[in-house]
């Protein structure tokens, strides 16, 4: 399957050069665009597919930087896959992102290198049978629809939309915290009182070690591979994430969380807190150090997660909204989240 699939990227009037043959130009390019999504770098890449390889099924990565005029103008994550005997198109997991362009190129190339990779996609599907596929587009910093939304609708995609709540880092510190939700302030300095806040930014595994076990205490199961494990420390030592957590009296870790980052926007990746203090300001704390160190690290916007409503379609959980609400608490703005659905002929 993956050999006819390299065959119809040959095909597709695109030149491009696979992430896996040269992640070094990945790099150089993405560091060209005007805002780049954790999602898109190489960490959440590597990540994303190691998660998915550790639950089952055959994944290939097809990653590609497409070059056209002989130089480097986009990135676009993509993945083929069967799992459970089915095919899927995907971004290592995600749904299938568009590509994201340098910050010079031509509206017109852009609207061409779109049209082809939809049409790329498309075709993908249904060679290897995939009946229904998505597509997300988040924040980018960008005025009104993209290429690949209008060629997406154009095709007969179906459009709906979800919420998601940022932190607008711009501003100094006493700026940004003017929006947190006003009782939060009294509980972040109360939970500044109960513990100690702790920053880890280097390959410590005695500390790493430690989170892992608070995860799998709150879990009550092992949920991913060692592998992913690792490779998130990895990230942390090289400084493209790092993990805020609280101690007690007794220097036993309490709860922490694991942030993301580009040159332009962290992530709020994975949480564990002793479930014993849920009825204490812990997570308030976290999230408050994690904003400060984006700021130090000079990063623009702060993606805290997904804003689901319970008006939403597929309604979401009590809890769901629950920790949502949590999130909401912190954030400057609300975007649109546009989820494309492609039904395939």
């Amino acid at each position: 399957m993956i050999d006819s699939v390299k065959v119809m990227l040959d095909n597709s009037g695109m030149e491009f050069t696979y992430r896996c043959d040269d992640r070094m130009l990945w790099s150089d390019t993405a560091r060209q665009v005007p805002y780049l999504p954790v999602v898109y770098s190489h960490e959440s890449i590597d990540y994303q597919f190691c998660y998915q390889v550790g639950h089952g099924g055959e994944w290939h990565d097809m990653s590609i930087v497409i070059t056209w005029s002989n130089k480097p103008v986009a990135i676009w994550p993509l993945s083929v896959a069967v799992k459970d005997g089915r095919p899927k198109i995907d971004s290592q997991g995600l749904p299938l992102l568009p590509p994201l362009f340098v910050a010079d190129c031509p509206a017109t190339s852009r609207k061409k290198i779109s049209k082809l990779c939809f049409e790329l996609a498309k075709n993908i599907a249904a060679h290897v049978g995939v009946d229904s596929w998505c597509s997300n587009e988040s924040f980018i910093q960008e005025w009104g629809m993209s290429d690949w939304h209008v060629e997406a609708m154009q095709h007969g995609a179906g459009s709906s939309m979800q919420h998601e709540v940022y932190v607008d880092l711009s501003p100094d510190l006493s700026g940004i915290k003017a929006h947190f939700r006003k009782r939060y302030k009294s509980l972040i300095n109360t939970g500044l009182r109960m513990w100690t806040v702790k920053l880890l930014d280097s390959d410590d595994k005695k500390i790493w070690q430690q989170f892992r076990d608070l995860h799998f205490m709150v879990a009550g199961r092992k949920t991913r591979s060692d592998e992913s494990w690792d490779i998130q420390l990895e990230h942390i030592a090289n400084k493209s994430a790092f993990l805020i957590y609280l101690t007690d009296d007794k220097d036993t870790m309490v709860g922490g969380g694991l942030f993301y980052q580009t040159k332009d926007e962290g992530l709020y990746a994975v949480g564990a807190y002793d479930r014993s203090l849920f009825d204490k300001p812990i997570g308030h704390v976290v999230q408050h150090r994690a904003i400060e160190e984006f700021k130090k690290r000079g990063v623009r916007w702060y993606k805290v997660g997904l804003r689901p409503y319970a008006t939403d379609t597929p309604q979401p959980t009590e809890k769901e909204v629950s920790i949502a609400e949590f999130k909401h608490g912190f954030a400057s703005h609300v975007f649109p989240l546009y989820k494309l659905h492609f039904e395939q002929d």
